[in-house]
């Protein structure tokens, strides 16, 4: 009876042995299986946040349009103007006081101005259809004035872009871009005069302060130190 009972019990603990050694692999692959696929799930999360800044990057600036350039030559592409180039006429030069002037005409509308530094010039009424100017200065010198008219006016090209790249100036006249900023004004014209010598006694201004202060008429010569006439 005894050998019956351990004959069980011996039997009992062997299968149990192999219950447990057969179910033990089964465990330990799944977990494994656990465990690899926490990383490919924390992959897939951190590409997320990638792709969201790419989205939302800037756009690339599109390339700025300019005008184009003026060509080398730019006396044959200057359009002609509407009017002619203002004309004065120098109509006599004489002394008052010792003072010498010139009496210039020009047209009707014109406007002038003196480009010369120490001379200057005024109205001096009508001669028929021409507006009288009487210019004053040093005397025997040279000086010059820039007429104009008005109510010419110079064409210019119409362009959607005026924009030049840097260093580059925009022509109004030609709708181009330049390195050299042109002035044009054809509606104006510079002329040169050239005033009179007036009879002064300059001989009589003994020191050179005195013969400066009438340099209209005299200069001082260092090498005689004497006032002597203007030439």
């Amino acid at each position: 009876m005894n050998k019956i009972w351990k004959s069980i019990i011996f039997t009992g603990l062997l299968l149990t042995g192999i219950t447990a050694a057969c179910s033990s692999p089964l465990v330990s692959a799944t977990q494994i299986n656990t465990e690899t696929s926490v990383p490919t799930a924390g992959l897939t999360e951190t590409a997320t946040p990638a792709a969201t800044l790419t989205e939302s990057a800037p756009p690339a600036s599109a390339t700025p349009e300019f005008a184009p350039f003026c060509e080398a030559d730019t006396a044959s592409t200057l359009p002609a103007a509407q009017c002619q180039i203002p004309i004065a006429k120098e109509s006599s030069t004489f002394c008052t006081d010792k003072n010498p002037y010139n009496l210039i005409l020009i047209d009707t509308g014109l406007t002038y101005e003196v480009l010369t530094k120490g001379f200057r010039c005024s109205d001096a009424g009508k001669k028929g259809d021409k507006q009288m100017i009487t210019c004053t200065g040093q005397m025997a010198a040279s000086f010059e004035i820039n007429v104009c008219n008005p109510s010419c006016v110079v064409p210019t090209v119409q362009a959607d872009v005026v924009q030049c790249p840097q260093d580059y100036h925009y022509n109004n006249v030609q709708g181009c871009c330049t390195q050299e900023l042109q002035q044009i004004n054809q509606n104006c014209t510079v002329l040169k005069f050239q005033t009179t010598s007036c009879v002064v006694d300059c001989g009589v201004f003994t020191r050179k302060p005195r013969c400066i202060k009438n340099s209209y008429a005299c200069e001082w010569n260092d090498a005689e130190r004497v006032c002597q006439l203007r030439k």
